[in-house]
């Protein structure tokens, strides 16, 4: 009856066995493109392990096979994920914000390097950053507004046209135009209500 029990044993631990090598491959498997990387660190962010997908980018941004004129918005992301964790975890808030900043920062001085002949909205999804940050921000949200702002009143002037058609594919701006001014608007008030520097950009 030992070697029986022995059996059963194996087969009941068998599956355990499979589960942990495959989450121990899992985990330490490194991304072998852009949009598995891209993946795993939104599977990570949702599971609240904000700092390892972070890690996962910036492993990815040095490999040799990416795509170098993505930088910027790899940059962008993950400062967002340090946003998030800056909204999820207080105790942690201030180091967050200071790490979301730096990688907003790259993303702009990589936006500024770049030779711009179509329309590009980063100026816009950087503010949107910024703008964030200040909205979390408990010492810090005057500058950080004041940042914001002016990514939004440098966006306007860029968005020049009625329409941009890329791959086939027409986008209306004016809708877009509204959102920046938007975005403007709200900034310019919340400014305001901080006891910051107001303005009267539209």
């Amino acid at each position: 009856m030992i070697r029986p029990k022995k059996i059963f044993l194996l087969a009941l631990l068998l599956p355990f066995v499979a589960l942990a090598a495959w989450l121990a491959y899992h985990e330490t498997r490194v991304p072998q493109n852009e949009k598995e990387a891209l993946n795993r660190m939104i599977e990570l962010q949702k599971q609240g392990r904000y700092e390892k997908a972070a890690q996962v980018m910036q492993t990815w941004m040095s490999d040799s096979r990416r795509d170098i004129s993505h930088d910027g918005f790899m940059y962008e992301e993950i400062a967002i994920v340090y946003i998030a964790r800056a909204y999820k975890k207080p105790r942690s808030r201030d180091e967050s914000i200071r790490r979301a900043e730096e990688n907003l920062q790259k993303a702009l001085s990589f936006f500024d390097k770049q030779t711009q002949n179509d329309l590009s909205l980063d100026p816009f999804g950087i503010g949107e950053g910024y703008e964030t940050l200040a909205d979390v921000s408990d010492q810090d949200k005057c500058r950080l507004y004041e940042k914001a702002r002016a990514l939004f009143v440098r966006q306007l002037p860029m968005i020049k046209e009625d329409s941009y058609t890329a791959y086939g594919h027409t986008t209306q701006l004016e809708p877009v135009r509204r959102d920046v001014k938007k975005h403007l608007s709200a900034v310019n008030v919340k400014s305001s209500k901080a006891g910051c520097q107001t303005h009267s950009d539209q």
